[in-house]
């Protein structure tokens, strides 16, 4: 596992975030929120929350809200129907242009598995995107398959690796792709703080953005086999 880390560490000191011209060029910042409960052995409940600015405290970007319900399987095996709703800021700085509205419909089916001490998760997600923008609405449709690696260094510490790129359907299939890679904290029970780096392609621009998420897992299994 020396080699994950050593392929982690050269990833983050190969960034260059220093010129300041254009979008591109400046640190921008994903803040995500996540909490999934679990009810019972086939069935779990996950609303999300991402803010996302184009500037590391200011310059609103986006705004994200989702609801996924999860049936899981044996095998760590998870199907997921889910709703979200987007608020969209496209232009970097101030203008007076109404956002793009987007309603959301997610089916997905994802998988872990370990390899070693490695924990690997294979997300394919199809999407249906209600595109409100001001002269029109629009109907656009991606499929998206992310590849997820975990490592734990200790009871504490844990390293992320993520590759996801997606497929869109109408034009410009290959218009997106997300590369991440963090150090994440296992806090209080049930809680984890993941903070990294992501190298997002979108279309022809190359952004630089800076990743910081609590997830948060609570389950009622464990009450009612008490209450048993």
């Amino acid at each position: 596992m020396k080699y994950f880390i050593a392929f982690s560490i050269t990833l983050f000191l190969s960034v260059n975030l220093y010129s300041q011209d254009n979008k591109e060029d400046y640190l921008g910042t994903w803040n995500t929120f996540g909490l999934n409960h679990r009810f019972t052995e086939h069935f779990s409940l996950m609303p999300y929350a991402e803010l996302r600015l184009y500037e590391p405290t200011s310059n609103y970007n986006l705004t994200f809200l989702s609801l996924n319900a999860n049936y899981h399987f044996k095998n760590n095996n998870t199907l997921t129907l889910a709703c979200a709703y987007l608020d969209i800021d496209s232009a970097f700085g101030t203008d007076n242009t109404p956002n793009t509205i987007e309603h959301r419909i997610m089916e997905q089916y994802s998988k872990r598995h370990n390899i070693g001490t490695l924990n690997v998760q294979h997300r394919f997600r199809l999407e249906q995107r209600f595109l409100k923008f001001v002269d029109k609405h629009e109907l656009q449709n991606r499929f998206r398959y992310r590849l997820s690696l975990k490592y734990n260094i200790n009871r504490l510490l844990f390293l992320g690796l993520t590759e996801e790129p997606f497929v869109n359907f109408e034009n410009q299939a290959f218009h997106e792709n997300r590369l991440y890679i963090g150090i994440g904290f296992n806090l209080i029970a049930h809680t984890q703080l993941q903070m990294g780096y992501m190298k997002h392609h979108i279309k022809k621009n190359n952004l630089n953005r800076i990743q910081v998420g609590i997830s948060i897992q609570t389950d009622s299994r464990k009450s009612n086999l008490k209450q048993q």
